[in-house]
This record gives structure tokens, sequence and C-alpha cells, in this order.
């Protein structure tokens, strides 16, 4: 399990539906389908019961759903304290290039 399983499973969470979720986190439903599948393995528990349009979070479900929300977002705070510690780049930069390029690509 990682951050991005824990995107993708909160997105599936919130939409209810594989394909709305699936198109957000630039994935194939297929793609999206196997990551639950392989998450509600490594869990041992179903987190969605499932039907033919949406899902609904299983009691499993739920507890993960408050786990990977408070995960996600203790870690955009540690993003964010290491960033605020960390040297900020400063100074001047000098681009060369060709006037093609400079035309062109600036």
């Amino acid at each position: 399990m990682d951050l991005r399983d824990l995107k993708m499973f909160l997105h599936l969470a919130e939409s209810r539906h594989f394909g709305r979720s699936a198109r957000a986190m630039h994935v194939s439903p297929s793609t999206l389908s196997r990551q639950i599948q392989r998450l509600e393995e490594d869990l041992g528990q179903p987190l969605f019961v499932r039907d033919n349009r949406t899902v609904t979070l299983t009691e499993a479900g739920e507890e993960l759903r408050i786990f990977a929300q408070q995960t996600l977002l203790q870690y955009q705070q540690l993003r964010h304290t290491i960033d605020q510690q960390g040297p900020s780049l400063s100074g001047e930069l000098h681009i060369f290039c060709s006037v093609t390029a400079a035309y062109s690509h600036l």
C-alpha cells in the first residue's frame, strides 16, 4: 500500500463510481479495479459493496477511509514542514540560446 493507492481509494470512496475516479486519477477503470482488489487482498476484507452502477463503503472501507485521510494529511503537513526548513533557491539565472529558440520557446 502506498500513497497513490490511498489517493485512488479515497477518490473512489468519495465519487462512488469507478469510471469517474479512474478518469480523475488518469488510469483505466480496470487499473483502478485491480488496485482496489489488491488493497482488499492485503487487508483481507472487502472495502466496497459493488453493484452495477456505484460502490458503497463497507465497515472496513470506512476504517480505511479515515486512515487514508489522516495519513495523506500528515504527509502533506510533513512536506510543508520540510519545505519550510530546507534552503530555498535564490539568485540570478542566465539563459543563453539561439535567436530561433528564443522566439519559438521563450
